[in-house]
């Protein structure tokens, strides 16, 4: 053992990540033999962004019918139709043959996940027309039973990956940190599978607070490719007051009659082809984000960037009505007029005396990641990667069912990672490779003279904040852009106050500095050369959805040491790419030749 190494594990299969992607991966590897190490940020299970789990995660409602035997499903809504949708919804961008895995092994999966589900008590409420909708908590606690009747899987909680092992080219292992204890620890595998979510550059968030893009670093530092990280979906999300900053009550109290105001008292008028789109389908969200950011960049926002929620045009009655049924709704999985744990009377008294909410767009969720085939392989031989972490699915935009794409994603990389495990021996990186990372890793207590590690991190976000705003402008990202450059150079000299290894929060942001500096760069090198606006990146210089001339992925990969950046058509099986331009992303969608129906209704007596 390494001098700076403080222990070592073996074993087939390492899984990195503790959430739904992870999870899965790692009951089906066991379920197949395969020796399975799972390490987690966090909690096993309740780590990553699922327990922030609010809405819907569906199927079609074909499969739901029929072999589900999910009675109020829908069987018109057919494998097709799911599929055909997922397309348009990806403005055309998603891999059609990783959309095809989705939409064959979805039902695979979710047959376990609600056994899984029922075993474990958690609660659900129907959406039309094959889904559900759960709390965080009730969507993690299946992960949780799953792992509780699969005993023979391996947990290191409470434990970042900071880099991954080579031998030949290939993936044999990874370098980890206990956060607790600050030890190294190396772990020797035949095969890695990262499913550690995406991430979040800026810093108004309404989600967990570290998916710092450690899976996509580490794979580009890897040898992988990675894809599309201009795309960033936002969502309506609380700016006052203080402590409720990042919450995302405004959203939650949207049935509630009112109306989207800017800094003036003027409506944020919603264009009429664009309100259906709002209220009947799962795109609510980039409506919120086109409408509300366009009125920002105007300089219309509030005193916190944001737009506000006027109440005022409800009578008493009709506030009191939609209260009581949220709550009777969220009750299923909250204490009455609670929304986890925390009590909903401050909202209701400002919705009810009419204050008006300031509303920011708060990042959810990101598109971009690595680059996978069907089979959730990368391209590096014993890398593999599902979840968040990946991109391919949702291409420009993520309308719904990330929940359900990182549980059959998970569940294809644990079964094909299993296989690849059984023929393959275990090797070992040099240990000299490991020796050296090792080094790097802990240089951070030797610097003197650096900025430091907290506020570096913190000045990363703030470069972020002005590029990658929702609506974005050519000056902004060149700015950006500058300033992340000069940031990455400062980040190996990052200067710790505490020098102790012991839960050291100054090492683990310098640590994840290294991750989300990458992908920041890359998000905004993309952003600069898309000319147009697509799904979640929009253009304030640039609003016209171009096919003819941007209708490819940017794609990121080292070179030499160097970052390198290529286009690369979408991978095409069934549905042509389509040419020509639109106005802007909502007249994308509102354009009837796109024959775009994938309206839900939710069954709140269910």
């Amino acid at each position: 053992m390494s001098k700076k190494i403080d222990c070592v594990f073996d074993t087939e299969f390492l899984v990195v990540g503790g959430s739904g992607a992870g999870v899965t991966a790692a009951f089906y590897a066991s379920q197949a033999g395969i020796d399975v190490l799972m390490v987690s940020k966090g909690k096993a299970g309740f780590s990553g962004n699922a327990i922030m789990a609010g809405g819907g995660c569906g199927i079609d409602g074909e499969s739901g019918r029929n072999e589900l035997k999910i009675e109020t499903a829908d069987p018109s809504f057919t494998k097709d139709k799911l599929f055909d949708c997922l397309i348009k919804e990806s403005y055309y961008l998603a891999e059609q043959n990783v959309v095809q895995q989705y939409v064959d092994d979805a039902p695979v999966v979710l047959k376990d996940y609600l056994q899984w589900a029922e075993r474990a008590g958690s609660k659900f409420v129907n959406i039309q027309p094959c889904g559900w909708q759960a709390s965080g908590a009730h969507f993690a606690k299946p992960l949780v039973e799953a792992l509780k009747e699969t005993p023979a899987i391996r947990t290191l909680q409470d434990t970042m990956v900071v880099d991954l092992l080579k031998k030949n080219g290939r993936v044999v292992g990874a370098l980890a940190i206990h956060i607790y204890s600050g030890k190294l620890i190396r772990i020797n595998a035949k095969a890695v599978v990262l499913a550690s979510g995406g991430y979040q550059l800026q810093s108004l968030k309404n989600t967990v607070s570290d998916m710092t893009g450690d899976g996509p670093a580490m794979a580009y530092r890897a040898g992988a490719t990675i894809s599309d990280m201009e795309f960033m979906l936002a969502f309506p999300t609380a700016l006052v007051p203080e402590d409720m900053r990042g919450s995302i009550y405004p959203y939650l109290f949207r049935r509630i009659p009112h109306r989207l105001i800017d800094r003036n008292g003027d409506e944020i008028v919603i264009d009429e082809d664009a309100r259906g789109l709002s209220t009947e389908s799962k795109l609510n969200k980039i409506v919120n984000c086109f409408y509300m950011g366009n009125a920002v960049d105007k300089g219309l926002g509030g005193p916190h960037g944001g737009a506000f929620w006027d109440y005022s045009i409800a009578t008493q009655e009709e506030k009191r009505t939609a209260l009581d049924q949220f709550y009777k709704r969220f009750s299923t999985w909250h204490k009455y007029g609670y929304y986890k744990g925390e009590s909903l009377a401050r909202v209701e008294k400002m919705i009810m005396n009419n204050e008006p909410l300031e509303v920011g767009l708060g990042v959810e969720y990101s598109m971009g990641g690595i680059v996978v085939n069907e089979k959730m392989e990368t391209g590096i031989e014993g890398l593999y990667a599902a979840g968040e972490t990946t991109t391919g699915t949702f291409g420009a935009c993520r309308i719904g069912d990330g929940l359900i794409e990182m549980l059959c994603q998970g569940m294809k990389a644990g079964k094909v990672a299993a296989e690849y495990c059984k023929s393959a021996t275990l090797e070992t990186a040099d240990d000299e490779q490991a020796e050296s990372l090792a080094k790097e890793l802990l240089r951070f207590f030797d610097n003197e003279n650096g900025e430091n590690a907290i506020e570096l991190f913190d000045s990363i976000t703030s470069a972020c904040d002005k590029g990658l705003k929702v609506i974005r402008r050519e000056a902004d990202l060149q700015s950006a852009l500058a300033e992340l450059t000069e940031l990455k150079k400062k980040i190996p000299n990052a200067v710790l106050t505490c020098k102790s290894r012991v839960y050291n929060l100054e090492w683990l942001n310098a640590l994840s500095a290294r991750n989300t500096i990458l992908c920041g760069e890359m998000a905004v090198r993309a952003a600069l050369e898309r000319r147009e606006s697509r799904g979640c990146h929009m253009r304030a210089d640039y609003p016209a959805v171009d096919h003819d001339h941007y209708l490819f992925h940017y794609d990121f990969a080292q070179k030499s040491g160097e970052m390198r950046m290529s286009t690369r058509k979408p991978t095409v099986t069934r549905i042509p790419l389509p040419n020509g331009q639109r106005e802007n992303i909502i007249k994308y969608f509102t354009d009837p030749t796109l024959e775009y129906n994938r309206a839900f209704k939710i069954n709140f007596n269910s």
